[in-house]
């Protein structure tokens, strides 16, 4: 969908429509790049969104919003004491121009009115919101022709990009003058007859833009955390496999041995004829008495080369052993790591971001922010239930998976876990019944859904009492020795419908 200045044209006469009159009550901050203004009239509330994200730059009323994160931007909170509690009394576009004004009427901190008009300049790569207050001293129109708002007594209070001549373009500083982009020169035709309210053109960018912004706002909320566990787990895997590489060449030791023990049987021998050599050659009494060419340090004595093997053969026996814990480890760490990013990929609020880079805090993948530690308000699992009437809990991220799993279930409960892949622990509350075949097989298909196979596929479950977690494991790993298994194929019309129950 192409916002061109004829869709702005009739997305304007919607918005003043609408809004006119109305007051802010709260501004909410959900990402760098977008605004949400709550405002209230006679009819109603109302939640405008502002976005000038690239790619996604445009205005109007939304019904759901996002989770605001804990900590709005400056921008934010600018408009916040210049805004909250004004009155929008109109909104404007020039002509055939990618521009809106919402002009507002306020009073400053001492009580004396004031006007100001927040400019949300939908312009390609060039978006821009910028807060305007009218000049008193500048002969204005109250009318506020929004075409020609350079001319007028407008300076910036401020903008969310800010830019000055010297890169090319508009002053676009606190103080500087307002002065619009340059004319397109477009020329729009006919005003277009008022739009349908039954399809609201806020409506139909809210449907168009919906499933792109939910992709936008997860890959920025975990960006940075992802690139950072992918990291991590590349290089658990490159030092695995440099450890395996070394673990096969040090269990291939034992011709070590082989090569001491000969040249001990033959040293007199060797002390005769082959000191200063470069390779023994003897006889291999371990195979039939096969000739065997063994290299030599012609710097030693035969005692000394055969003490070198020796030497050689316990170091690697050693290392075999310390490097079979070293891979357990990294396979345990690498297995955490995953089961990390795939949370991290399902996550679908600034709160559960939180709570994951938390948890990596806690294991040491990375540094706390800095200032004082916030306190962390504890996440809800997911909930579902079931046919039955029973809850299914679902863990959102490893902590909580060990919390459900370990210490929420009751010893009655059963826990269902996907097979082989990282993936959320579900809990059947059974509340001491005898769960049905039906419901078993419902948190088994959460289980799989809630987990990397995202759909159908093999689901382990046990009682709860029979889980254990081993010393110094991770987050999110326990183990259990008698288990059930059958095959799920969830979809997403049954989750719902769990979720709605």
């Amino acid at each position: 969908m192409k916002l061109d200045a004829n869709l702005i044209h009739l997305l304007c006469m919607e918005l003043n429509s609408a809004l006119a009159g109305c007051r802010i009550e709260k501004i909410h901050n959900p990402a760098k790049e977008e605004f949400i203004l709550h405002l209230r009239g006679r009819e109603g509330a109302h939640r405008l969104l502002l976005c000038l994200g690239p790619g996604r730059a445009r205005a109007g009323l939304v019904a759901g919003v996002p989770e605001n994160p804990p900590q709005p931007g400056m921008f934010c909170m600018l408009l916040r004491k210049h805004l909250q509690g004004a009155c929008l009394t109109g909104v404007r576009q020039p002509e055939g121009e990618r521009i809106l004004f919402f002009d507002f009427s306020g009073h400053t901190e001492i009580g004396e009115p004031v006007k100001l008009s927040l400019c949300a300049e939908l312009t390609g790569r060039r978006t821009n919101l910028l807060l305007l207050r009218e000049d008193a001293g500048a002969p204005t129109n109250r009318r506020f022709d929004a075409s020609a708002a350079g001319s007028l007594g407008w300076y910036i209070i401020d903008c969310l990009k800010r830019g000055d001549v010297t890169q090319g373009g508009r002053p676009l500083l606190p103080g500087a003058r307002y002065e619009p982009p340059p004319a397109n020169g477009y020329t729009p035709p006919e005003a277009p007859a008022q739009p349908n309210q039954a399809q609201s053109v806020s409506a139909l960018l809210e449907a168009h833009y919906a499933e792109k912004d939910r992709a936008e706002r997860k890959r920025r909320q975990a960006g940075a955390l992802v690139k950072l566990v992918e990291n991590r787990m590349a290089r658990v895997r490159r030092k695995l496999e440099a450890q395996r590489q070394e673990l096969a060449r040090a269990q291939d030791r034992e011709h070590l041995r082989v090569y001491a023990e000969l040249i001990l049987a033959n040293q007199a021998g060797l002390e005769r004829g082959a000191k200063g050599r470069a390779t023994y050659r003897l006889e291999n009494y371990y195979e039939d008495n096969a000739p065997l060419a063994i290299p030599a340090n012609p710097a030693l004595g035969p005692a000394a080369n055969a003490q070198r093997y020796f030497k050689e053969y316990r170091k690697a026996k050693t290392a075999a052993g310390l490097l079979g814990d070293f891979i357990a480890q990294g396979e345990q760490a690498l297995q955490y790591l995953e089961s990390v990013s795939y949370h991290l990929l399902r996550c679908e609020s600034p709160a559960e971001l939180e709570a994951l880079r938390h948890e990596l805090e806690i294991q040491g993948y990375c540094k706390p922010k800095s200032g004082k530690p916030k306190k962390q308000r504890p996440l809800p699992p997911l909930e579902y239930t079931s046919g039955e009437g029973l809850r299914i809990l679902v863990g959102r991220g490893n902590l909580q998976n060990d919390q459900l799993s370990l210490k929420t279930a009751a010893p009655g409960d059963l826990w269902f876990h996907a097979q082989g892949v990282p993936g959320s622990h579900v809990i059947l509350c059974t509340e001491g019944k005898e769960p049905g075949q039906a419901g078993i097989e419902e948190a088994a298909m959460l289980a799989a859904w809630h987990s990397r196979l995202g759909g159908p596929g093999e689901v382990d479950y046990t009682p709860a009492a029979a889980l254990k977690k081993p010393p110094g494991a991770p987050p999110g790993k326990v183990i259990y020795h008698r288990h059930k298994s059958l095959y799920a194929s969830p979809t997403q019309a049954l989750v719902d419908a769990l979720k709605k129950k």
